[in-house]
């Protein structure tokens, strides 16, 4: 790799960060939260948090080795709007973490509905902000919020890929939705942990 190809790369991974940092504080200060209670926006910020996570992690460095894609080597590939499908996502992806654990052991559907709300204010509002005025994504199954963990993560990681135009090789698909599985299933509830703290 030349001199240029890693100054490039390196401008470009820095470009990659702060859209991801800009989406996270976006979706943190979306006008539609002002109205939830003491709970919910915790529980929002935990997924402000969370979603940024886990795509800085899956797109630029990966700290914890679950939760590698093989995409950091695709920086090419992430425009703004490629960023704001899957940070959508992963936003959508806590609400499925949040529907199946709950908080406390409860299920909150009102949680759910607010929380769901929010996000799908902050993909509208942020796309329509965009440089290129966008097209706000679609979430990645029809019946996302019918899905189970597992299920939605192979889902993204299926819609990832196919958005990116990359090979889906079945057997590297297998492990790294499990093990990504397990590390985001951790992660929330640690999260979720320090918000009672």
């Amino acid at each position: 790799m030349g001199l240029l190809d890693r100054l490039t790369g390196g401008k470009r991974r820095a470009n990659v960060e702060a859209t991801i940092r800009e989406m996270a504080e976006s979706a943190r200060l979306q006008p539609s939260i002002q109205y939830f209670h003491s709970s919910q926006a915790a529980l929002w910020n935990t997924f402000c948090e969370g979603a940024e996570d886990i795509v800085w992690q899956l797109v630029v460095k990966n700290l914890d080795k679950r939760m590698d894609w093989g995409l950091k080597s695709k920086l090419r590939k992430f425009d703004e709007e490629r960023l704001l499908t899957i940070y959508w996502w992963m936003l959508l992806y806590h609400l499925i973490l949040l529907k199946h654990g709950g908080v406390d052991g409860r299920k909150t559907p009102d949680d759910f509905a607010a929380l769901e709300g929010a996000a799908t204010d902050f993909v509208r509002s942020h796309a329509r902000r965009t440089s290129t005025g966008i097209e706000a994504p679609r979430p990645w199954d029809e019946r996302w919020n019918h899905q189970f963990t597992l299920e939605s993560a192979m889902s993204i990681y299926n819609g990832v890929y196919e958005m990116l135009g990359l090979f889906n090789d079945l057997t590297k698909r297998v492990n790294h939705v499990s093990e990504f599985t397990t590390a985001t299933e951790r992660g929330f509830d640690e999260r979720l942990n320090s918000l009672r703290d």
